[in-house]
């Protein structure tokens, strides 16, 4: 029998409030013995309950002294939340919707589900998160940067909405996937974001940096384009974005 098959094959009932109270002080001891959270983890895995799976996502709010050490908890972590198979689905996606937290969850996630079932739950978190306030962008950074190109289709409409995000980081990781994947449609809605960046120069040049990658043309908007570009990138007589020192 393999070390996860043992683990969770306990015979114990399900962990009251106290036993979970207990388990998250210590799954969250940040300087506490690395052994005291692994045992605390592996407790909480075998409970195999979505309470303990969301007690479990604790270890991720955490960040340990020695980063090494820190590192091979969260892996290991991941590894518990993907033994735990459908039972944790639940809780990772609201930890996604609430968290700061989310890359190592979202690999827990995308382990445990088929390619359709995972891509479904990021639209649901996505969607949550564009219509929604939340205090932590860079969760909205991770998840847009972990789209597959291939998910497109799915997720597309909802990336959109990201490119009006007030924060360049989201912003420029929308712009970064709508522009590999969503053609003319992409084209058209960067520039309006382009124009409209005053202010923002990293969203400014990023999206000019796609459409010199891309040998996009800036079409009617020729005049309104030459009045805001700037170094390094230029625009020639035909309305093409170029950067200085490339062709």
């Amino acid at each position: 029998m393999g070390f996860f098959s043992r683990l969770f094959s306990s015979d114990e009932a399900e962990p009251s409030e106290g036993q979970l109270r207990r388990s998250i002080k210590q799954v969250t001891q940040t300087h506490g013995e690395a052994a005291n959270r692994i045992v605390a983890m592996e407790r909480l895995a075998a409970w195999q309950t979505p309470e303990s799976a969301a007690a479990l996502l604790r270890r991720f709010t955490i960040q340990t002294p020695q980063a090494s050490m820190d590192l091979e908890e969260k892996q290991y972590a991941v590894k518990l939340l993907t033994a735990m198979g459908e039972v944790a689905v639940n809780p990772i996606i609201n930890w996604l919707k609430t968290a700061p937290d989310v890359a190592f969850p979202v690999q827990a996630l995308k382990n445990i589900c088929p390619q359709e079932e995972y891509r479904a739950a990021l639209v649901e978190v996505l969607e949550a998160l564009s219509s929604g306030y939340t205090r932590w962008p860079e969760a909205k950074v991770v998840l847009i940067a972990g789209l597959e190109d291939e998910a497109f289709s799915q997720v597309g409409e909802t990336v959109f909405r990201f490119l009006d995000d007030s924060n360049d980081d989201v912003c420029i990781a929308a712009a970064d996937y709508l522009a590999r994947n969503g053609g003319e449609a992409a084209r058209d809605k960067l520039l309006q974001i382009c124009m409209e960046a005053d202010g923002r120069p990293r969203v400014r040049g990023r999206i000019f940096d796609h459409f010199h990658e891309r040998g996009w043309g800036v079409g009617k908007f020729k005049k309104d384009v030459e009045a805001m570009i700037s170094s390094p990138f230029y625009l020639t007589a035909k309305g093409m974005v170029k950067r200085s020192g490339q062709t």
